[in-house]
């Protein structure tokens, strides 16, 4: 008995000993996949950026009617091209955090990885040089997912290892769109991996620092580093009921903001009409706001930055442009082609923050110098209210910004709508798109479905027997993958490194997702 368990220990601690290397080698490969994610996501920023300047220099050129009618039927083609390829290929709709999250649940499989990427950087550079309201992110965050599939494929890694190559790469995708790479860290663990372990954290941020360096490389100068933030000179309680009223009014508009573009999705989602006539709605929109405003479209990213730095002081037109903003995003993410709802939330949080500073400058609660300010404040606390990623909002605006001064507001108006949403019962919209994902008919045939968690050292099912162990209703363990070799599963003790295949009913993945890998992981 003794002999036994001396030789257990000894196999034990060699295999703990042969996890560092391993570990070493996938914090090798997810820096590996930060690079080749920023050498791809960059560009896609950068050819966004490229096409809308060109877009903007033909509007405010005025050209004659005939140039407008030539350019008004290829953009229609374009959509209508970028359409088809949705059709071919659904997993490059929308924005693909849902996707991405569905990836590493083990809910959907990336079977033409390479060809879906491309299709998603074509497809998402084609449907915002139409002038659509749509983000450069969430195709960022599935390019960074399809280059963590491919890698994992190509270094061969273990199953446990591969939901950390997606999850690195879809972190670096957000650092190469944002030069953010702790905001994108941040977003790994609150809005697609929704687990917090410490290898997860390690690869997403090591791939994240490494796609924002290429990125700062490429745009070595943010647009939102030029902002002014100057703190209003208020007493403590003024400020308390500045941050009060910032948070209550945020929350109420991030209700109405979720609850209007659900109803577009559902309502563009029964219209009849042939696709190519939707395509020709959509495009006569964004060709008239673009006669009006150029700068709105394409997310209205350039507005934002323009009316933060140099803004408006007219109350109403402000409110117009961001109604006519917020209507034209929601139509966009109705429509399913490639682009996010990241920053067009952005665009619309700041300008709201816009109107309520002009109000409490109208009112002498502030000064007009104060308006950048609560612009910013309002910014994070709005995707607080529609995202509900807090960290992500609050660490993404003082990164990009590099105003640490709105950073402990951020703080105080986030950690309050985040409350008041709760009271609201705001569902986050990533995961109300990705809940009408799973539900469509393709998933509902799902039956079984298999969970690979790698057992860490110290964690609950460290050094148990399989015989002993009491997992949910309906979950079996049906292999244990150690040392390159499948173990019979009955009478089998689990050690550190040790890949564990789950198998389970499809629909209950999402609910046991994270009680099974917490019984495998530390925190």
């Amino acid at each position: 008995m003794f002999e036994h368990w001396k030789s257990l220990k000894g196999v034990r601690g060699w295999h703990v000993w042969k996890l560092k290397l391993i570990d070493a080698r996938l914090y090798f490969v997810s820096i590996f996949v930060g690079l080749l994610t920023g050498l791809i996501a960059v560009p896609y920023h950068y050819l966004l950026q490229f096409f809308f300047d060109i877009r903007r220099t033909f509007f405010d050129a005025h050209p004659r009617w005939y140039w407008h009618i030539m350019l008004f039927l290829a953009l229609w083609g374009i959509l209508i091209f970028v359409s088809w390829l949705v059709r071919k290929m659904p997993l490059i709709t929308g924005g693909g955090i849902p996707q991405t999250r569905g990836v590493i649940n083990g809910r959907i499989s990336y079977k033409h990885p390479f060809i879906e990427m491309v299709s998603k950087f074509a497809g998402g550079v084609l449907a915002l040089t139409a002038g659509l309201s749509l983000g450069r992110e969430g195709p960022s965050v599935q390019i960074g997912s399809y280059v963590g599939c491919l890698v994992s494929k190509w270094t061969r890694v273990l199953a446990g290892e591969r939901k950390q190559l997606l999850a690195a790469g879809a972190g670096a995708g957000l650092a190469a769109a944002f030069s953010a790479p702790l905001a994108s860290s941040l977003l790994v663990i609150e809005s697609i991996e929704r687990f917090d372990a410490p290898k997860t954290a390690i690869t997403t941020l090591l791939a994240g620092v490494v796609a924002g360096g290429v990125a700062s490389w490429i745009f070595p100068i943010s647009p939102y580093r030029l902002i002014d933030a100057i703190e209003p000179l208020l007493p403590f309680l003024s400020q308390v009921k500045l941050f009060l009223l910032l948070a209550v009014v945020i929350s109420l508009f991030g209700k109405f903001y979720s609850e209007l573009t659900l109803y577009f999705k559902q309502v563009y989602s029964q219209v009849k009409h042939p696709v190519y006539m939707k395509m020709l709605y959509l495009l006569v929109i964004a060709y008239a706001i673009s006669l009006l405003q150029v700068n709105l479209t394409g997310g209205g990213e350039q507005f934002l930055l323009e009316q933060v730095t140099d803004g408006s002081k007219q109350v109403m037109w402000v409110l117009a442009m961001m109604m006519v903003h917020f209507v034209f995003t929601a139509l966009s993410i109705s429509s399913g082609l490639p682009g996010g709802n990241f920053i067009p939330t952005l665009v619309t949080g700041g300008l709201f923050g816009q109107i309520v500073a002009l109000i409490l400058v109208q009112r002498g609660f502030i000064a007009q110098e104060n308006v950048s300010y609560i612009m910013l404040i309002s910014m994070s606390a709005f995707l607080v209210a529609v995202i509900r990623t807090p960290l992500t909002a609050i660490v993404l605006i003082t990164e990009i910004t590099g105003h640490f001064e709105v950073f402990y507001p951020s703080v105080v108006v986030g950690g309050l709508t985040y409350y008041f949403t709760e009271l609201l019962q705001i569902k986050p919209f990533n995961v109300t798109l990705y809940n009408d994902m799973i539900n469509t008919p393709d998933f509902q045939q799902q039956k079984r479905y298999t969970l690979s968690v790698e057992i860490m050292t110290g964690s609950y099912l460290d050094g148990k027997e399989v015989n002993e162990l009491r997992l949910p209703e309906h979950c079996i363990i049906i292999n244990v993958h150690r040392d390159r070799k499948d173990l019979t599963p009955a009478g089998t003790r689990l050690i550190p490194g040790d890949q564990v295949q789950i198998e389970m009913d499809a629909q209950d993945i999402e609910k046991l997702y994270e009680p099974l890998v917490s019984m495998a992981n530390i925190y």
